[in-house]
Protein backbone atom coordinates (compact mmCIF):
# COMPACT_ATOMS: atom_id res chain seq x y z
CA UNK A 1 0.00 0.00 0.00
CA UNK A 2 0.94 3.68 -0.08
CA UNK A 3 1.63 6.59 1.95
CA UNK A 4 2.01 9.88 1.35
CA UNK A 5 5.30 11.34 3.24
CA UNK A 6 6.92 14.31 4.24
CA UNK A 7 9.62 14.81 6.05
CA UNK A 8 11.92 18.21 7.44
CA UNK A 9 15.36 19.89 7.31
CA UNK A 10 18.29 16.91 6.74
CA UNK A 11 15.91 14.18 6.91
CA UNK A 12 15.00 14.41 2.88
CA UNK A 13 18.43 11.90 2.56
CA UNK A 14 16.08 9.27 3.76
CA UNK A 15 13.31 10.04 1.29
CA UNK A 16 13.67 7.05 -1.67
CA UNK A 17 14.35 7.71 -5.13
CA UNK A 18 12.23 10.15 -6.95
CA UNK A 19 11.16 12.19 -4.13
CA UNK A 20 9.87 15.43 -4.99
CA UNK A 21 11.55 18.17 -2.71
CA UNK A 22 10.67 16.93 0.52
CA UNK A 23 7.94 14.65 -0.27
CA UNK A 24 7.28 11.24 -1.22
CA UNK A 25 4.87 8.77 -2.03
CA UNK A 26 6.10 5.57 0.16
CA UNK A 27 5.29 1.69 -0.27
CA UNK A 28 5.14 0.22 2.97
CA UNK A 29 3.50 -3.41 4.15
CA UNK A 30 0.41 -4.09 5.30
CA UNK A 31 -0.11 -3.52 9.10
CA UNK A 32 3.07 -1.00 9.15
CA UNK A 33 3.55 0.88 11.86
CA UNK A 34 4.79 4.55 12.02
CA UNK A 35 8.12 2.76 13.87
CA UNK A 36 8.22 0.42 10.35
CA UNK A 37 8.28 3.24 8.25
CA UNK A 38 10.73 5.03 10.55
CA UNK A 39 12.91 2.13 10.41
CA UNK A 40 12.29 1.24 6.42
CA UNK A 41 13.32 4.96 5.54
CA UNK A 42 16.68 4.03 7.50
CA UNK A 43 16.04 6.78 10.32
CA UNK A 44 17.85 6.30 13.54
CA UNK A 45 15.35 5.20 16.46
CA UNK A 46 17.08 6.83 19.26
CA UNK A 47 16.08 10.31 17.62
CA UNK A 48 13.61 12.49 18.85
CA UNK A 49 11.01 13.57 16.01
CA UNK A 50 7.70 15.28 15.63
CA UNK A 51 5.52 12.63 14.40
CA UNK A 52 2.08 13.65 12.69
CA UNK A 53 -0.28 11.50 11.17
CA UNK A 54 -3.07 12.86 9.41
CA UNK A 55 -2.59 16.24 11.25
CA UNK A 56 -2.62 14.50 14.71
CA UNK A 57 0.42 14.02 16.76
CA UNK A 58 1.82 10.71 17.32
CA UNK A 59 3.25 10.67 20.54
CA UNK A 60 6.45 8.42 21.17
CA UNK A 61 4.77 6.23 23.54
CA UNK A 62 2.03 5.35 20.79
CA UNK A 63 4.52 5.05 17.65
CA UNK A 64 4.83 0.96 17.59
CA UNK A 65 1.35 0.53 17.96
CA UNK A 66 -0.02 3.54 15.94
CA UNK A 67 -0.59 1.35 11.98
CA UNK A 68 -1.05 3.63 9.00
CA UNK A 69 -3.11 3.26 6.25
CA UNK A 70 -3.16 3.44 2.44
CA UNK A 71 -3.13 6.94 1.62
CA UNK A 72 -2.28 8.54 5.05
CA UNK A 73 -0.16 11.78 5.29
CA UNK A 74 2.46 11.05 7.72
CA UNK A 75 5.16 13.86 8.33
CA UNK A 76 8.43 12.98 9.95
CA UNK A 77 10.33 16.29 11.14
CA UNK A 78 13.56 16.49 13.36
CA UNK A 79 13.41 18.06 16.59
CA UNK A 80 14.06 21.51 16.30
CA UNK A 81 17.35 22.91 17.94
CA UNK A 82 17.89 26.43 19.37
CA UNK A 83 20.77 28.48 20.65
Amino acid sequence: MQINLKVGGLLGKHLPAGAQGNKATLDVGDEASVVDVIKQLGMPLEQRYLVILNGASVPTSARESTVVSAGDALSIMPPLKGG
